[in-house]
């Protein structure tokens, strides 16, 4: 008799514990509306957000807009304000590329896929860089100005700010402590911003777009740049062990990851589908992680299809290069609906990625939209 209940509390034991699995599995939805709606998940950032500060610069042009960019420890910055503000005042486009006058204590390296090129400051440590890319302009420079603006201050986790603030840019004179003013170079008005907060302490948490969308994977991320035309609201499922991470404005879900001593990130992103283009934004993520460009015919042998509803994303998968300090690679899909493009992104160590790919999938394919 003692056997028979002994197996039976067994088997109730088992099947209770199954259950609780089961539960793991969450489905969520997130609403159409502001970023204040996103932004109640909790901040559960892996690890602390340190001091930032960020100079940076839109220089208007056809048929793509210029952003150079500058982010780093504040009184590294700060130390560059008026060698940027004199840098930023000898740009010129010609022929539709940037010319320049390059300061004395700088030095120039060509770029490698969307970035056209990197600057460094000389001596300095850890070292501070400004980046430039070019992004396709849009049909309205101020929705163009106001949509990257407000990606860079919540890049330092700021709050957002509206178009009326950048009419009164216009009377702004240049300083450290002024958020928004503008300079000119020639004919053109460029937008600068001199932003201080703070940024995640995690290197791969939001990888700059306009810097590597921070462009590369030290730094945020992030995506591209223009937003999308029309908001639009999703549902998923979240994969066990996925906390929440910071979202809101852009960003309409984000998870950490974390394992050992290990940690990704995954976010979801929607943006304008006419200026995000399939092959620039997977050269983008190559980039980030250390990888050359590939052509058309290429991606198509290197990525694969997931069925996402009655949609099809493009999924890849991208392993930084053996010798490369540290090696990340991203897990990342880019589907299209109506006229976003909507792209979700792992980012973290390489076994981490292994570890987590099939999880990353049955998220991606858990997506619905409303």
């Amino acid at each position: 008799m003692k056997q028979i209940c002994l197996v039976t509390l067994i088997a109730f034991l088992s099947l209770s514990a199954g259950c609780r699995k089961q539960d793991e599995i969450s489905s969520y939805t997130v609403p159409k509306g502001s970023a204040s709606q996103h932004s109640a998940l909790p901040d559960m950032t892996a690890t602390p957000a340190k001091p930032t500060r960020m100079l940076a610069a839109i220089v208007p042009g056809s048929p793509q807009n210029w952003f150079f960019k500058m982010t780093g420890e504040p009184d590294q910055v700060k130390a560059e304000f008026d060698t940027f503000i004199q840098f930023m005042k000898s740009v010129t486009i010609k022929n539709d590329k940037p010319e320049w006058k390059l300061p004395e204590n700088w030095t120039q390296e060509p770029g490698s896929s969307i970035r056209f090129a990197t600057l460094k400051v000389k001596e300095t440590d850890p070292a501070v860089e400004l980046s430039v890319i070019p992004l396709p302009a849009g049909g309205d420079l101020s929705e163009d100005l106001l949509s990257n603006i407000n990606r860079w201050r919540d890049q330092v986790g700021l709050g957002s700010i509206t178009a009326d603030d950048i009419k009164a840019a216009a009377d702004k004179s240049p300083a450290l402590d002024t958020e928004l003013f503008t300079l000119k170079s020639g004919d053109e008005t460029i937008s600068v911003v001199s932003l201080n907060g703070m940024m995640a302490g995690n290197p791969m948490s939001r990888a700059p777009f306009a810097s590597g969308m921070m462009g590369g994977p030290g730094g945020p991320a992030a995506g591209p740049a223009n937003p999308p035309v029309a908001a639009a609201s999703i549902k998923y499922e979240t994969p066990a062990g996925w906390a929440p991470g910071r979202s809101g404005g852009m960003r309409k879900a984000a998870f950490n990851i974390t394992s050992g001593d290990e940690t990704g990130e995954v976010t979801v992103i929607d943006l304008n589908g006419e200026s995000n283009p399939l092959l620039l934004n997977i050269n983008r993520w190559r980039d980030q992680v250390g990888l050359k460009d590939i052509t058309e015919a290429e991606l198509a042998q290197q990525s694969e299809q997931l069925k996402v509803g009655d949609l099809e994303a493009t999924y890849v998968k991208l392993i930084g290069p053996e010798d490369a300090k540290p090696r990340l690679a991203i897990l990342g899909t880019i589907m299209y609906r109506d006229n976003l493009a909507w792209f979700v992104k792992f980012t973290g160590p390489v076994k981490l990625a292994e570890q987590e790919q099939d999880r990353f999938k049955q998220f991606v394919q858990s997506i619905r939209f409303e």
